[in-house]
């Protein structure tokens, strides 16, 4: 008899680390998900999927996340216990929907841009004491709110088709949001730094890729899975360049460029190339092609010399001041979002 999600989230937290984390859940198509956060942060965090607990737990086991012993007989002690009647893991499967991924994209994708943008002027606008992105801010958050709207009426449509994993993101979403439009007052009266607002947009931000990594497992079928995994990795390319938007503007706007903001450049980077490494390697050639445009373009040779001059501690050679900066990233992130839009329409097909 298969593991139970109850019997199998037992068997995880008794064969982890002393220091990792991990979750169970049954996907939207009834799918079995382990997933595995290391202590170690340069592993990264995985997540397992087959059609029982057992078999993504023996997956984990051939990546090395979890002993093979360990798993093993902790499976054979629970086989031999009491009858066990978990109700999450007889959950029926729901009739697949090919069209939910790029609904749910598309909706989800819209409003990243624009809480990117506000992140951006707000985290600009408070180092620069209300100075810069003044009149822009609120027009800006009226685009944020009307997305904002747009995304929880799809959430109304079609929540009945939506599995518990992916309505209780939806859930944690919609409260991110309603934390960012209370704290505005206070960036507008000075009451939040800089950081923190970089902070609280990222944290929601996350929730929102989340809806992207739970419609890659649920909505995306195999055949396609290439092509939706390119589109939800591009999307977290763009992130990793909005935090840099916004950290280095701030930065910028209050003249001092701290060690930790190069450290964080740096990483930011670093983590946006591998994300376009993967986007390359995974993405139809159309849009592959696109990338490799945008890469080539002056505006991208722009960027990273700003970035090379940042990194070495050479920000007074810069000739952008910090809303000249937020423009300049701006162009790159539209440049990923119309890629995006474009490998996004060959999951449609």
């Amino acid at each position: 008899m298969p593991l139970t999600r109850q019997d199998a989230l037992r068997l995880l937290r008794f064969c982890l680390g002393p220091d990792d984390s991990g979750s169970i859940e049954v996907a939207d198509d009834g799918a079995a998900l382990v997933t595995i956060t290391p202590a170690e942060p340069s592993i990264g965090v995985r997540t397992f999927e087959a059609s029982t607990f057992d078999a993504a737990l023996r997956m984990a086991v051939d990546a090395g996340l979890l002993k093979a012993a360990c798993v093993e007989k902790q499976i054979l002690f629970l086989e031999g216990g009491a009858p066990r009647g978990d109700a999450a893991a007889a959950v029926p499967p729901r009739r697949f929907r090919s069209d939910l991924f790029p609904k749910l994209m598309a909706a989800m994708s819209g409003l990243l841009h624009e809480t990117q943008s506000e992140r951006g002027m707000s985290a600009i606008a408070a180092a620069s004491s209300g100075r810069i992105f003044r009149r822009e801010l609120p027009r800006q958050r009226e685009r944020m709110d009307a997305r904002r709207e747009r995304f929880l009426s799809l959430w109304r449509e079609i929540g009945d088709a939506l599995g518990t994993s992916l309505a209780s993101r939806f859930d944690r979403v919609d409260a991110s949001l309603r934390q960012l439009v209370a704290a505005r007052c206070a960036i507008d009266e000075g009451r939040i730094s800089p950081m923190e607002v970089v902070e609280s947009y990222t944290r929601a931000n996350a929730e929102l890729l989340g809806i992207g990594d739970a419609a890659l497992v649920a909505y995306a079928s195999a055949e396609n899975r290439p092509n939706a995994l390119a589109c939800v990795v591009l999307l977290y390319a763009k992130e990793k360049t909005g935090i840099e938007r916004a950290r280095i503007g701030a930065g910028l706007a209050a003249r001092s460029i701290s060690d930790d903001d190069r450290r964080a450049l740096a990483a930011l980077t670093s983590a946006r190339t591998s994300y376009l490494h993967v986007f390359a390697a995974t993405a139809p050639q159309p849009a592959e092609r696109l990338l490799e445009h945008a890469l080539a373009s002056a505006s991208y040779v722009e960027l990273t010399r700003i970035e090379a001059l940042l990194l070495a501690g050479r920000e007074a050679e810069i000739d952008v001041d910090a809303r000249g900066w937020f423009n300049v990233v701006s162009r790159e992130m539209d440049h990923l979002g119309e890629i995006g839009t474009a490998a996004l329409g060959f999951v449609s097909d």
